[in-house]
């Protein structure tokens, strides 16, 4: 599959770094609304530097857009590339908007091309092998979700000195705009839909904790907290917290009838998998203190370490997708799970403006495991 790159702000360098590990991905040229970002990329890339989108949505070469642009621009972008004929995988999410993400789908499904969206995590060796133990019926039937985004007091941290190996700084500015709930809940969302379906319904709330992120700018700050309760439609309840105030915790905790799964950290592509079971003392009914370590699963694809606090193969993604297409099968990331993944989102993001619980409008075909993990 030949790629365009369109956008080559911060999160461009991870898929520069992790593309290498995709041979049958060619990057055919990158593009930024920035001259300079797009003439430091394409040098590093020592590919073509496009003057625009219209110019790279002009090159025939260029089967899919990677979309790596500003949210607020992922909806404009993302269906002009569409209307051009392109493939798209996009940065998440897929819109701002509900009904600009349903669009999306629906003209790629008119146009009969291929739609996908980050995060991507879901492919990797962490969340095949919970999901694994989940088929296994490691800990019994599972009723009940917690899960963790919590990343700390980011405002206060030196974010105006983070800088990556391009030389890109963190666009702060932008993160705290879009909100921890758009940028981070769908890491593990995207688990949770896969292994127990779609969602029926969110009891949700959020809120701005901290108004002036950083003294002496002007930030229009999204929620920096956000509280849900999800049903899914088969019977599982998830509780999901994001936030940027809160000690930072990515921990993932999946309670069954017999036990519970622990794991550290959905962004990680090989976040270790403990268990810990129930055990009967007298009149009391507690978990074992110990902690057994679930044996990681392995795609049998190398680790590519770069700088940031976030180890995964951000290219996986784009490789589903290629694979999809040439196989001429569904993709896992496929474009109504994507959208259900947007609409859950958006339904956590916006829950201080609506009503609760909010009742889900769209649903997917159900996600298979990779092969691997079989």
């Amino acid at each position: 599959m030949r790629l365009g790159m369109l956008g080559c702000g911060y999160v461009a360098n991870m898929y520069r770094l992790t593309l290498p590990l995709h041979p049958e991905l060619e990057l055919v040229g990158v593009a930024d609304i920035d001259p300079a970002r797009t003439n430091r990329m394409a040098k590093l890339v020592d590919r073509i530097a496009y003057t625009g989108l219209d110019a790279m949505l002009n090159d025939p070469r260029v089967e899919t857009v990677l979309n790596l642009t500003n949210p607020r621009y992922h909806y404009e972008t993302t269906l002009a590339s569409l209307e051009a004929g392109k493939h798209v995988y996009t940065e998440k999410p897929l819109a701002l908007e509900l009904d600009q993400a349903q669009r999306l789908v629906e003209v790629a499904e008119r146009r009969g091309l291929t739609l996908s969206s980050a995060p991507c995590t879901l492919l990797n060796e962490a969340a095949q092998t919970l999901w694994k133990a989940i088929r296994e019926n490691q800990v019994g039937p599972i009723r009940l979700v917690y899960a963790e985004m919590d990343d700390g007091m980011v405002n206060r941290m030196p974010v105006s000195k983070w800088v990556n190996e391009a030389g890109i700084p963190w666009p702060y500015v932008d993160e705290f705009e879009t909100g921890c709930t758009l940028e981070h809940a769908g890491y593990v969302l995207t688990w949770l839909l896969a292994f127990f379906g779609p969602v029926e319904s969110v009891s949700a709330f959020s809120a701005c904790l901290v108004q002036d992120k950083v003294p002496g700018e002007k930030i229009n700050s999204a929620a920096d907290f956000s509280v849900g309760c999800v049903k899914f439609k088969s019977g599982v309840i998830a509780r999901l917290t994001c936030g940027l105030y809160a000690p930072v915790d990515h921990s993932l905790k999946i309670f069954g009838d017999e036990g519970v799964m622990i794991l550290a950290d959905p962004r990680r592509d090989h976040s270790p998998l403990t268990i810990r079971r129930y055990m009967t003392i007298r009149r009391s009914r507690m978990l074992t203190p110990w902690r057994k370590r679930y044996p990681l699963l392995s795609s049998g694809r190398r680790q590519v370490k770069y700088r940031g606090s976030q180890e995964r193969d951000f290219c996986s993604g784009i490789a589903e997708m290629a694979e999809a297409i040439r196989m001429h099968r569904p993709g896992r990331l496929s474009a109504r799970f994507c959208l259900h993944v947007n609409e859950l989102v958006l339904a956590l993001h916006n829950a201080k403006d609506s009503a609760s619980p909010y009742r889900m409008s769209t649903s997917f075909d159900p996600v298979i495991p990779m092969p691997w993990s079989l």
